[in-house]
């Protein structure tokens, strides 16, 4: 049979095979709730997989994890070549419950409130975006392939438990077992990017991040406030020590006091990615209805390149419905700093922790720093193999691309091209949205292209990389 031929049967294939694969594939995964700290959801989760992935991989290896096991699968293919595949299992917590127009982990067909309605049927479901359908999407399609002898390379896939908690057993293994994945030629996310209009936005790296928790506190008992001027105030005392960090909207630490220098290659990218992007779009997808710069060119520029600094907890004192004058023996916050520049999360760490040394020195309070997580952004060129197959994957289903330079979010990337010397890109088809809340879907029509340019991918990449190596 010609390259052709198997290519057109194999598309057939999966469009036969769409409706059945929703139904009885992506939807069951979907339901079991397995959110990073739901242990009996995390099981199910995993026994899925396995049991999924049990007809048509070569060696499976459960690693033990901190809280969560990581997967490791192999999976032989018609050549030798070979190429690493990141998913995450693990969802965020369901939150505001009364915000869902159905049952999170019922996957239910359901149409979103407007101006959304207009993307038809969706599914809701936690983790139906971020990143269950895309797991199961590129399963599916591996094991197809499989089926049908058409695999083109072989694969390592690493499943995370633990990626919404900043990946600690996977950055400890690709620390001190990396020996088997180092022979990977590069490194794929299979993840679903199309805005809302339904063009695909391939990103060529992420932010790195600090993600950190600062608690003040005393010995003191919560004590009436006329004794204010006596006591130490934790929560005074804790918006102080932020100050000496952040404030009026600029960071106080050197190191991220600079403005990011775009290289060439950014800004020719900016400059034509400004002439054809709706930040309207992106708002509105987002749920954004004020921003702080109007203009939406530098609005843009600095939501990717603009260090943040950003308070997602902050707690102190007395939380109950009404007023209580009193003095609050406990602060907390919950910070996470996200950074473009090129520079170290301990250099980071160094100038935060001799700020605080500092605010030590003049404080009657205790301070306590805790390090949740933090590793260094990436990037990939936009001439590497990966993107450029991409690119040819989505052009096949006449999906045009915006390439983006960089990412706002953040993603444990970066230690797989330090530790194991790969490129790494996030990519693929489908439409969703709302990682992290209420409403989290995929659009139904979308999944078949979802399918579709995974099986394009691999078999554009091999066909590149074939290209590449009969030249030498």
């Amino acid at each position: 049979m010609s390259h052709e031929n198997s290519i057109s049967n194999m598309k057939d294939i999966i469009k036969q095979t769409n409706a059945e694969f929703i139904e009885n594939e992506l939807k069951p995964f979907l339901r079991i709730p397995s959110n990073t700290l739901n242990k009996e959801g995390i099981e199910t989760a995993v026994d899925f997989i396995k049991s999924y992935l049990s007809g048509f991989c070569d060696e499976l290896k459960e690693i033990k994890g901190e809280i969560n096991p990581l997967l490791l699968a192999t999976i032989k293919g018609v050549s030798k070549e070979s190429l690493l595949i990141y998913m995450m299992y693990d969802t965020q917590p369901v939150n505001k419950n009364e915000l869902w127009i159905s049952d999170p982990f019922e996957a239910e067909e359901k149409t979103l409130l407007p101006p959304l309605d207009s993307l038809g049927k969706c599914i809701i479901a936690r983790g139906a975006y971020n990143s269950k359908t895309p797991l199961m999407c590129f399963l599916n399609i591996v094991n197809l392939m499989k089926e049908y002898n058409s695999l083109p390379l072989s694969l390592y896939l690493l499943f995370d438990g633990e990626e919404e908690i900043g990946s600690p057993t996977l950055i400890n293994f690709l620390e001190t077992q990396k020996k088997p994945l180092k022979l990977c030629g590069n490194a794929f996310y299979p993840s679903i990017k199309q805005d809302i209009s339904g063009t695909s936005v391939l990103k060529l790296g992420y932010k790195g991040i600090v993600s950190l928790t600062l608690k003040i506190f005393t010995k003191n008992k919560e004590t009436h406030s006329a004794f204010s001027a006596m006591i130490p105030n934790p929560a005074t005392e804790l918006i102080s020590l932020l100050s000496t960090l952040y404030s009026n909207n600029e960071f106080q630490l050197n190191c991220l006091k600079e403005p990011y220098k775009l290289t060439t290659e950014e800004q020719d990218i900016i400059i034509n990615l400004i002439k054809q992007l709706n930040i309207e779009q992106i708002k509105k997808k987002a749920g954004i209805i004020e921003t702080i710069e109007d203009d939406p060119k530098k609005a843009f520029i600095n939501y990717l390149f603009k260090p943040t600094f950003n308070i997602s907890t902050l707690k102190s004192g007395f939380l109950e419905k009404g007023t209580k004058n009193m003095v609050a023996n406990q602060a907390l916050c919950n910070i996470d700093i996200r950074f473009a520049h090129n520079i170290s999360t301990e250099k980071i760490l160094k100038e935060i922790e001799e700020k605080i040394e500092n605010f030590t020195q003049q404080s009657k309070a205790h301070i306590e720093l805790t390090k949740n997580l933090g590793y260094e952004g990436s990037r990939v060129n936009k001439d590497s193999f990966l993107v450029k197959s991409l690119i040819k994957s989505f052009d096949l289903l006449n999906v045009h691309t915006e390439v983006w330079p960089l990412s706002a979010a953040a993603a444990p990337l970066s230690k797989i091209q330090k530790e194991l010397g790969l490129n790494f890109i996030v990519g693929g088809l489908g439409i969703g949205g709302f990682a992290h809340a209420p409403n989290e879907f995929v659009q139904i029509d979308s999944i078949l292209n979802t399918r579709l340019s995974n099986y394009y991918f691999l078999t554009n990449y091999y066909d590149m990389l074939e290209e590449e190596n009969n030249k030498k």
